[in-house]
């Protein structure tokens, strides 16, 4: 059940909402506060609420981590912005006009949007993109389809930021008994994480505290297949 916001909550994740739709990737705390025109320190007593209740998803230590994840105000902002689609990944645009300095990032392999699957060490191919990915950044090309409502799909290239650590509704690169990784949305419950894919017709996969979990970083950007 999606939780009650208050009137300034609202207001900013919809200004979170319409910056990420505006740049094509997530905004700063500053683009935010100036949006909005309130001090950065007022915007993050308002965002600690908003991942508290897990209406956002923000990691402090990254500058460009902030992203709309709630379902029911996901749909209530694409209903008012009908011209914009889903502002829970950067779509990337190597040829976007703010960039000014480019970097290579290798694509090491396939990640499984779907059951685990091997992650290949495959360092022939890089991307050319821009160097406010965070650095260390690698990428994997998606297959199967159990990530389709958050707008990646077979064939896709997921940019991940090694991590190994998760906040709830991030994207993540997870290995499960060093036997596979998969791609999916984490969720920490009571003696279990829960790994939730973005299709109805799938179902999550449950990992108990009696198994090996280890997150290998969390997804940054989609670059679609054309």
């Amino acid at each position: 059940m999606s939780t009650v916001l208050s009137p300034k909550q609202e207001e900013t994740t919809e200004v979170i909402y319409r910056l990420s739709k505006k740049f094509n990737y997530p905004p700063t705390l500053d683009e935010i506060a100036a949006e909005m025109g309130i001090t950065k320190g007022t915007l993050q007593y308002h965002m600690t609420a908003l991942r508290k209740k897990n209406a956002i998803t923000w990691n402090p230590g990254s500058a460009r981590s902030v992203r709309v994840i709630d379902p029911k105000h996901i749909r209530e902002l694409e209903t008012k912005y009908p011209e914009i689609g889903d502002p829970k990944l950067s779509k990337v645009n190597p040829s976007a006009e703010f960039k000014t300095e480019r970097t290579q990032i290798p694509i090491l392999g396939k990640i499984a949007a779907g059951r685990p699957l091997s992650v290949m060490d495959n360092t022939d191919e890089y991307l050319e993109l821009d160097t406010y990915f965070p650095s260390g950044c690698y990428a994997l090309r998606v297959k199967g389809e159990s990530m389709v409502d958050a707008l990646i799909s077979d064939g896709d290239l997921v940019l991940i930021e090694p991590r190994n650590t998760a906040h709830n509704g991030e994207i993540v690169v997870a290995l499960i008994d060093d036997d596979g990784a998969t791609l999916k949305r984490f969720y920490k419950e009571e003696g279990r994480v829960r790994l939730q894919p973005e299709n109805p017709m799938m179902e999550p996969i449950y990992v108990g505290s009696n198994q090996d979990l280890k997150i290998q970083g969390i997804v940054k950007g989609v670059i679609r297949k054309v």
